[in-house]
């Protein structure tokens, strides 16, 4: 497992900013590069039953769809024009997604906490969940790794700018806190 995990608020602002296409294109790279490292989780994943699955991030304009029980097994963005229900949804947070893809965090804690919501076939989740779990997977560096020899450089930046603008954030939060109270107390003030 990775020490440097994904910075999801920045990779939630940037899939957020790409059109559905483009987002498409770049996910599609990505799987291509997944494939050629992880044949052998993408082997298990097509020996499954057919299923498709929507992955559902609460905080993102994109839905992803997951074809499983095929070859090739699909990702991709969800297409407005797709009509036809999924076996099965996973709905959260971006980082509730994330952590569970990679084994950060555990789906039935995710679950039972009301991190994700779950629905349509739970056999479905159980063995998606259950091969994913034999493998290690590590987004940020299987992204990076597409920058070749400056993949290490490439995920130092994108660290140092995930960084200050969590800090950024904070400050803006925090002065926007201070202003809200001010704001408060001078109503107070008038209405007294």
């Amino acid at each position: 497992m990775s020490t440097q995990p994904l910075p999801v608020p920045f990779a939630r602002a940037a899939m957020s900013l790409m059109p559905a296409p483009v987002l498409s294109k770049a996910i599609g790279v990505v799987m291509r590069r997944m494939r050629a490292r992880h044949a052998k989780l993408f082997a298990n994943l097509a020996r499954l039953n057919p299923a498709a699955v929507h992955l559902k991030p609460t905080d993102m304009p994109h839905g992803f769809k997951l074809v499983l029980g095929q070859e090739p097994v699909l990702f991709d963005v969800i297409n407005v024009d797709d009509t036809a229900p999924p076996s099965a949804s996973i709905s959260g947070s971006l980082q509730a997604l994330v952590d569970m893809l990679e084994g950060r965090a555990d789906g039935d804690n995710l679950f039972f906490s009301r991190e994700i919501a779950i629905a349509g076939d739970t056999e479905v989740i159980v063995a998606l969940r259950n091969t994913l779990d034999r493998e290690e997977i590590d987004l940020f560096t299987e992204i990076t790794s597409l920058c070749g020899p400056f993949a290490q450089p490439a995920r130092v930046a994108i660290s140092l700018m995930d960084t200050a603008a969590r800090r950024l954030r904070a400050r803006f939060t925090g002065r926007h806190g201070v202003l809200h109270t001010e704001v408060q107390q001078e109503e107070e003030k008038a209405t007294s």
